[in-house]
């Protein structure tokens, strides 16, 4: 199974910060998850629209400009990282899943990744459940890999990930059964399962023959 670092190695760092994907890559990660929201322009890497729960701030990103969310503490004195510093940090050394989870982060995604090599590219992943964004990313570039992000029943999924021509469809345990993923597999996706943290839930995904799991401790992906 791909071992894919949920938020970095978030069981150990602060999440989405450079000090977790750096644990990530430390403990083996194949891959790492982050998260993207598009502020004052720029891309961002954090999970939620409010700063209370990961950062010393209080309120919406969409209420603070680049510069103010900077100086926020993400956890250990780490700054939000923008998606540049994790590309550089990530670049040769892991796989990108970059979760669209902002509004509006479709068009300026694409345009970053312009810049980068075909090989870099082929390396990336680009997921969300907001279907428009994807949709519109993939209007932009047909080359880089998509993953749909649903905890719909199979049926459900299938014709959005067809309709994108999708990599991917990326799951919750909860909605992780055979019949999902001999399903996907018959139809040509591959299956990625969030969170997959114990050797427990490990087994479960690998005796389903999923092809992924994100972890908020890669290492334990490892040692399963």
């Amino acid at each position: 199974m791909l071992n894919i670092g949920h938020r970095g190695a978030m069981g150990y760092e602060p999440e989405n910060t450079l000090l977790s994907i750096q644990k990530a890559i430390e403990l083996g990660a194949d891959y790492v998850e982050i998260d993207i929201h598009l502020v004052d322009g720029q891309l961002v890497v954090i999970h939620d629209e409010t700063l209370d729960r990961t950062t010393n701030f209080k309120g919406f990103l969409a209420n603070y400009t680049f510069e103010e969310l900077r100086k926020a503490d993400a956890g250990k004195g780490q700054q939000i990282p923008t998606l540049d510093e994790v590309i550089e940090l990530t670049k040769n050394k892991v796989g990108l899943n970059i979760e669209l989870k902002g509004k509006g982060t479709a068009q300026p995604v694409q345009r970053l990744l312009s810049r980068l090599t075909t090989e870099h590219k082929s390396s990336i992943l680009v997921s969300s459940f907001h279907l428009h964004e994807l949709m519109l990313f993939k209007e932009l570039d047909k080359t880089v890999r998509i993953g749909v992000l649903s905890n719909k029943r199979i049926e459900q999924v299938l014709p959005n990930a067809v309709e994108l021509s999708a990599f991917s469809i990326n799951i919750g345990t909860k909605a992780a059964t055979q019949l999902f993923v001999d399903k996907a597999h018959q139809t040509g996706f591959k299956v990625y399962v969030y969170t997959v943290n114990t050797v427990e839930e490990q087994l479960q995904m690998k005796n389903l023959g999923v092809d992924g799991v994100f972890s908020n401790y890669p290492d334990r992906v490892l040692d399963s």
